[in-house]
C-alpha cells in the first residue's frame, strides 16, 4: 500500500472518530437535557378542597375576555379648543405696535388661539349594525372620532345623540359587515359584592381587563340629579371612560365614568352608569335625537331622623318641598312650600336625589300620583309633568324669589326658650323669599334651640303651626311652653328646612 494511501485512510478515520464523538455529545446533552427533572406540579395547592372550582372561575374569565373585549373599542378624538393668547397684553402696547421684530414673529392677531387637542377614551358597540355607547365627556365638541376596534379595523364615528345630565352618547359607524357586539344585562339586579369586569383603554392601552366587585348602588350622580351609580373597586383610569362594567354572566351591565381620587388615578373607587338606563337613553337618541324628561317644578330637600320621628314618619321617609316654581306643572297642583312627599305612585321617596331621578325618568304629560303631608295629614294629589327641555329649569328665571308682600308688623320681639324672635325687615323678607313668618335675632347659648337656629334665619312654622307674624308666635310660645318636642320650619336663603328638636 503506498504511503498516500495510508495517510488518507487515517484522516478518513480520524474525521470519522472525531464526528462520531461530537456527535455522540450532542445527542448525551440533548437526552439529559429533556429527562433533567423539572417540576410542574404544585402538589400542596392541587390537593386543597375546592381548586378545581376557582380553576373554573378562572375559565370564566378567559371566556368573558374572549367573548366581550372583541365588542369593546378604543375612541381617538380630535377637537379644537381655544386658550388664551399669552401675548395678547402686548398687542395693545405701544411699545410694541409698531414693531417689525415683534410682528415678525407675533403677527397681527390679538386674539386667543385655537390649538387642536387630542384625548382618547371607549366604546361598547351593542349591534351588529355600529351603535355604540361612550361617554358624553369622552366626544363633547369634538372635530372627529375615530374608532378602532379590537382587530384594529378604524372607522369613523359619527354622533347620534348625546346626552348631558347622563354623561351618555350614542355614536355610529357605517360597515357591510356585521360586527361584534356585548350582551347588555339588567342593572337592577346588581347587588353589593358581585363580581365585575372593566375592559377599557386606559393610557391607550387597549382591551386592558381588570376585575374587582361592587362596592354599592344607587350612589348619587355628579353631574345632575338624573343619575344613580354603581360603584366599584375595579381598577378604572384615564381612558376606561365609555368602557363596560361587566358582570360574571358576561353581561354588561355599566359604563365606566368616572373616579374618585386625590391623584388623578385609580384610588379603589370607580363610577358606572347604570345599562338599564343607558338603554332607556339610547333608545331615545335613536329615534328622536333627543332625551325627553317630565319636568315637576320644586325644590326638595331632606329630612333628618330626628324631624321624622317628630313627624311620625319612618326613618328614611319623605322628602320637604323647600320652593316651588312659579307656573310649574307643581304650583298648578297646588303643590306647597313645606309638603311633604312621601310616595310617587305608590313607591316611597326617601331622599331629594331619588325624587329627581323618578320625576326625569318619566316622560312629559306623565300623571303621576303624589302622597303627601300636609300640617299632619296624608293627602293625595295628582299632577301632570311637563316637558324640562321646553320649561325654564330648575336654574332658570323661574327660579327667582317671587317680590316680597309688604307686613307691616310691629318691630316688637318676643323670647321663647331662649331664642329671640322679631317682626322681620324688608330686607330679612327679601333676602329670603318669604312673605310670612319671624326673624331670629338671637340665640342664647345653652338653651333649647341652641345650636338649631340661627340669627336671619325667618321662622314660618313649628308643629305644623303656621307663623305668620309676631301675634302668631306668641300665641304657640304661651301654648307650648311644656312641651318636649318641636318641629320647626325655616327659610334661609329662599330655600325651607324642616328643623328636628327634643328636650
Amino acid at each position: 500500500m503506498s504511503r498516500l494511501k495510508k495517510i488518507t485512510i487515517m484522516v478518513g478515520l480520524t474525521f470519522g472518530v472525531l464526528t462520531a464523538f461530537i456527535s455522540g455529545a450532542c445527542i448525551g446533552a440533548s437526552a439529559q437535557q429533556k429527562t433533567f427533572p423539572f417540576k410542574s406540579e404544585n402538589e400542596a395547592v392541587s390537593k386543597i378542597p375546592g381548586v378545581e372550582s376557582i380553576v373554573n372561575m378562572q375559565n370564566v374569565f378567559r371566556e368573558i375576555a374572549k367573548t366581550v373585549q372583541p365588542a369593546v373599542v378604543s375612541i381617538h378624538v380630535e377637537s379644537t379648543i381655544q386658550v388664551k393668547n399669552p401675548y395678547k397684553q402686548y398687542f395693545n402696547d405701544p411699545f410694541f405696535q409698531n414693531d417689525p421684530f415683534f410682528k415678525f414673529y407675533f403677527g397681527d392677531q390679538d386674539e386667543d388661539i385655537q390649538k387642536k387637542s387630542e384625548a382618547q377614551g371607549s366604546g361598547i358597540i351593542f349591534s351588529k349594525d355600529g351603535y355604540l355607547f361612550s361617554n358624553h365627556h369622552v366626544v363633547a365638541n369634538a372635530d372627529r372620532i375615530t374608532v378602532i376596534l379590537a382587530d384594529n379595523r378604524q372607522f369613523e364615528a359619527k354622533v347620534v345623540g348625546v346626552d348631558p345630565d347622563t354623561d351618555i352618547a350614542v355614536l355610529k359607524i357605517e360597515t357591510q359587515e356585521d360586527l361584534p357586539y356585548a350582551a347588555l344585562g339588567d342593572s337592577s339586579l346588581a347587588q353589593t359584592g358581585d363580581l365585575v369586569i372593566a375592559i377599557g383603554n386606559p393610557f391607550g392601552l387597549a382591551g386592558t381587563f381588570t376585575f374587582g366587585i361592587i362596592s354599592a348602588v344607587g350612589r348619587p350622580g355628579m353631574a345632575s340629579g338624573f343619575q344613580s351609580l354603581i360603584q366599584s373597586d375595579v381598577a378604572v383610569n384615564p381612558g376606561n371612560s365609555g368602557g363596560p362594567l361587566v358582570n360574571i354572566q358576561g353581561q354588561v351591565i355599566g359604563m365606566n365614568s368616572a373616579i374618585q381620587s386625590q391623584t388623578g388615578g385609580y384610588m379603589g373607587i370607580s363610577y358606572a352608569i347604570p345599562i338599564n338606563l343607558m338603554k332607556e337613553i339610547a333608545v331615545q337618541l335613536i329615534e328622536k335625537g333627543k332625551v325627553e324628561r317630565g319636568y315637576f317644578g320644586v325644590y326638595p330637600t331632606a329630612l333628618d331622623d330626628a324631624t321624622r320621628k317628630s313627624l311620625g314618619l319612618k326613618p328614611g321617609e319623605g322628602v320637604v318641598v323647600s320652593k316651588v316654581i312659579e307656573d310649574s306643572p307643581a304650583a298648578l297642583a297646588k303643590i306647597e312650600v313645606g309638603d311633604i312627599i312621601l310616595s310617587i305612585n305608590g313607591k316611597p321617596i326617601g331622599d331629594p336625589d331619588m325624587l329627581r331621578l323618578m320625576i326625569g325618568n318619566f316622560p312629559p304629560e306623565t300623571k303621576i300620583d303624589l302622597e303627601i303631608l300636609r300640617e299632619g295629614k296624608k293627602i293625595a294629589i295628582a299632577v301632570v309633568l311637563a316637558d324640562r327641555n321646553e320649561m325654564n329649569t330648575v336654574f332658570g328665571e323661574k327660579d327667582k324669589p317671587q317680590k316680597d308682600k309688604e307686613q307691616g308688623a310691629k318691630p316688637t320681639s318676643y323670647n321663647f326658650l331662649g331664642a329671640e324672635f322679631a317682626a322681620p325687615s324688608e330686607k330679612d323678607m327679601k333676602k329670603n323669599g318669604v312673605d310670612f313668618g319671624v326673624v331670629v335675632k338671637s340665640v342664647e347659648k345653652g338653651s333649647f334651640f341652641y345650636g338649631v337656629l340661627r340669627p336671619g334665619e325667618i321662622l314660618v312654622g313649628i308643629n305644623n303651626t303656621k307663623i305668620k307674624d309676631m301675634n302668631a308666635i306668641k300665641e304657640f310660645g304661651e301654648k307650648n311652653k311644656n312641651k318636649k318636642s318641636f318641629v320647626l320650619q325655616i327659610v334661609s336663603g329662599g330655600m325651607l328646612f324642616y328643623k328636628g328638636v327634643e328636650k
